[in-house]
């Protein structure tokens, strides 16, 4: 894919980069990503998803704008009040980036969505704030063969990790015993900036990705706001997953 006079101007800043150079700027712009949730995670996400120039993002989410949501999801505003997540990140995405390509999914993940949709993505983002819609996308992009970005957080506190399939460990590994289909996620607090801290981290993660340059698959980025710090904790995939079977 060539880059035009207005695209090298755009992403000047990265293709001066010897990790991305032109040839990396154009795998970007060929590049397809899935994200599922819009929300504290996914704002982040998807804004710098789209600044950096990949070319096709869908956008998965059934929830609407609460004003509750709004010291975290800078995608929104109190005029997008009581609007869908995932039209309105469009609208926003596209005023940035009117070259983007964006699918919208106005809708909850589910294992029927999941399968139909994630092969023809590079790589999915895992900005969901529950296990039971976490675990869906994991088996899907394992069975589908496909890497993605989970991250999750609260309060001060978030963690990251790439879920490359065959190479490291899935969610799966790190929760075998997984959680009850009907069991609810526990609504806990969140500062805003702890939610663009790991959705920036999620988004250099697909870069990385995207550029063949080594991501976090070998266990949890840890991240404490609190205390400032940034801790790796090493996982190996576990030979009893029940995704290995």
């Amino acid at each position: 894919m060539d880059l035009d006079t207005t695209a090298r101007e755009m992403y000047s800043r990265q293709i001066m980069m010897k990790e991305i150079g032109e040839a990396g700027q154009r795998r970007l712009a060929a590049a397809s990503v899935f994200v599922a949730g819009c929300g504290g995670l996914g704002s982040p996400v998807l804004y710098y998803l789209a600044a950096m120039g990949i070319g096709h993002l869908g956008l998965c989410d059934g929830d609407t704008v609460s004003l509750s949501n709004l010291n975290r999801q800078f995608l929104y505003t109190v005029e997008d009040l009581g609007k869908p997540k995932a039209v309105t990140a469009q609208k926003r995405l596209q005023a940035l980036n009117p070259r983007l390509q964006i699918t919208v999914y106005d809708r909850f993940l589910d294992e029927a969505l999941a399968a139909a949709a994630l092969p023809a993505y590079d790589i999915a983002v895992d900005c969901l704030d529950n296990y039971e819609g976490r675990f869906v996308l994991n088996d899907a992009c394992v069975a589908a063969g496909k890497a993605f970005v989970h991250a999750g957080i609260g309060e001060f506190y978030g963690q990251m990790m790439t879920v490359t399939p065959g190479a490291g460990p899935c969610l799966r590994c790190l929760f075998p015993h997984g959680r009850g289909k009907k069991e609810q996620a526990e609504q806990i607090g969140a500062v805003g900036a702890t939610a663009g801290v790991l959705g920036a981290m999620q988004a250099t993660e697909v870069l990385k990705y995207l550029l063949g340059l080594p991501v976090c698959n070998d266990g949890l980025a840890v991240y404490d706001g609190l205390e400032m710090r940034l801790e790796k904790i090493t996982l190996a995939a576990s030979p009893s997953c029940v995704c290995a079977r």
